[in-house]
């Protein structure tokens, strides 16, 4: 039987209401207000070139490795190449909060979203969310935000741990907070590569809540649905039937 079930949070149960572009944009320019009001001497073309230079080679270095580069390490490396002052941590952690809120307002639930998370916990199911992104902080205030947090006995995210997924430690992390072993866990996620790989290798479920045509996929996840109900309705199909061997399940 069933009894956990772990989630991913970006375009699974959230999604941003405007293009990253938008958001992105907006997020540079609240940081780079900040930093201004701290002395920084550089113009808006300027410190926007230089610190999306950063993010996108840390980014890139970072789903290579399936390493995680946080947030306070790119806005450290882009003072640095501006020749600004070191941030102690109460500044750094303003600079993040200016960074992501423009972000924050945007992230809002899909339309099931809630409903799927209160069917899940009503009958009885653990759960955990597993998330890959720059900031531990901004996932815990995108869920308090929205209302998600108390639907989560576990959140472990790539910045905490410093791995991204499809690393099976953060899927494994994530099971022995929650007291739950594989073979008893599914996990649901919009990313083949991220999401359904990981699960699969560790021996979990995996149901790809596919939210966009799929691009160069490595991974066939056990169910495919189109909505979090029908991932809620796929759960439970599974949780009324004896599961087939681990050995099954992780053959990718």
């Amino acid at each position: 039987m069933l009894r956990a079930v772990l989630i991913d949070l970006g375009e699974t149960l959230v999604h941003l209401d405007r293009p990253w572009e938008d958001v992105f944009g907006a997020n540079l320019a609240s940081l780079h207000s900040c930093l201004k009001e701290q002395g920084l001497n550089s113009d808006f073309e300027r410190f926007a070139n230089v610190f999306v230079s950063v993010f996108e080679r840390a980014s890139a270095t970072a789903d290579f490795y399936k390493i995680e580069i946080p947030m306070q390490d790119i806005i450290s490396q882009a003072l640095r190449k501006l020749k600004f002052k070191v941030l102690g941590e109460e500044m750094m952690q303003r600079a993040i909060t200016e960074f992501y809120t423009p972000e924050l307002d945007a992230w809002q639930p899909f339309p099931d979203t809630l409903s799927t998370l209160g069917a899940l916990r009503d009958h009885g199911f653990e759960m955990g969310l597993v998330s890959n992104a720059k900031s531990d902080w901004a996932v815990h205030s995108i869920l308090e935000k929205n209302g998600l947090d108390r639907y989560f006995r576990v959140v472990v995210t790539s910045a905490e741990m410093g791995i991204r997924k499809p690393r099976v430690e953060i899927f494994e992390r994530a099971l022995g907070m929650l007291g739950a072993k594989s073979a008893e866990s599914a996990f649901l996620g919009d990313s083949l590569n991220a999401d359904v790989i990981g699960a699969r290798i560790v021996g979990m479920r995996s149901i790809h809540v596919r939210r966009r045509p799929p691009v160069n996929n490595l991974a066939h996840a056990d169910a495919t649905v189109s909505s979090l109900s029908e991932a809620l309705k796929q759960v439970m199909e599974w949780s009324a039937a004896p599961l087939d061997p681990v050995s099954a399940r992780s053959s990718l």
